[in-house]
C-alpha cells in the first residue's frame, strides 16, 4: 500500500512513470488500485468471495486504461474509486440478469421518527440540483448516462450502440460523473451523502 506517497503531484508522477512502462511504478499503481478497491468494496459490504474477484477486475480495469494511453486522470484516487464502482455496478447487473438475489448490499437505514419530511426535502433538493447539473453536460454525456444508469445497459452494449470502444465508454462516463460531482459540490451537495 502507498504509505507516504499520497501527494497528488507524486501520484501524477507515479501514473506517468507507469504509463511510460516503468514496471515498479506499474506495480505500485496496481497496489494503489487494489487498496482503493478493497476499501470501496468493504464500505459497500460486498461478500468476501465476490470482493476478491471484483478487486482483481478493478485493478485490471485501471491497468487497461493505463495501457490504452488515455489521458492521466485529474484525481487518481477518484479515478480508481469510480473504476471500482463501475466494476461493482456491472457485477450487480450481471447477477440481476441471471435472476439471482443480490446480497450483502447496505441495509436500509432505520427509520428515525420525525425524519420523513426532512429526508424528503433533502431528496428534493438533491433531485433539483442534479437536474440542473445534468443540463450543463453535453448532449452526448447526458445520453451516455441515460443509457448506463436509466437504461441499465452495460458498457459493452453502450459501446456497440455508440460505435466506440468499451474503454471509451468508461472514460466518458467517468468524466461525465466527475463533472456532475463538481457541479453538485459547487451547490453544496456531497454526492456521497445524498439520499
Amino acid at each position: 500500500m502507498l504509505g507516504p506517497v499520497q501527494a497528488p503531484e507524486t501520484l501524477e508522477i507515479l501514473w506517468e512513470s507507469a504509463r511510460r512502462g516503468d514496471p515498479g511504478a506499474r506495480e505500485e499503481l496496481a497496489r494503489l488500485a487494489q487498496s482503493v478497491a478493497e476499501r470501496e468494496l468493504g464500505v459497500r459490504r460486498v461478500a468476501p468471495d465476490d470482493a476478491k474477484d471484483l478487486v482483481q477486475e478493478a485493478v485490471r480495469s485501471a491497468l487497461a486504461y493505463l495501457a490504452s494511453d488515455g489521458a492521466a486522470p485529474r484525481e487518481i484516487r477518484a479515478f480508481l474509486k469510480w473504476r471500482t464502482l463501475g466494476v461493482l455496478s456491472d457485477h450487480r447487473k450481471r447477477r440481476r440478469a441471471r435472476g439471482m438475489e443480490i446480497q450483502h448490499e447496505n441495509p436500509p437505514e432505520p427509520a428515525v421518527e420525525g425524519a420523513g419530511p426532512l429526508a424528503s426535502a433533502l431528496a428534493e433538493q438533491v433531485r433539483t440540483a442534479l437536474a440542473d447539473c445534468r443540463t450543463r453536460l453535453t448532449a452526448d454525456a447526458r445520453s451516455l448516462l441515460t443509457l448506463r444508469y436509466e437504461g441499465g445497459l452495460e458498457a459493452a452494449a453502450i459501446a456497440e450502440r455508440l460505435g466506440v470502444t468499451r474503454n471509451a465508454v468508461h472514460v466518458r462516463t467517468f468524466r461525465a460523473l466527475a463533472t456532475l460531482r463538481e457541479c453538485l459540490g459547487r451547490k453544496g451537495i456531497d454526492p456521497e451523502d445524498a439520499p
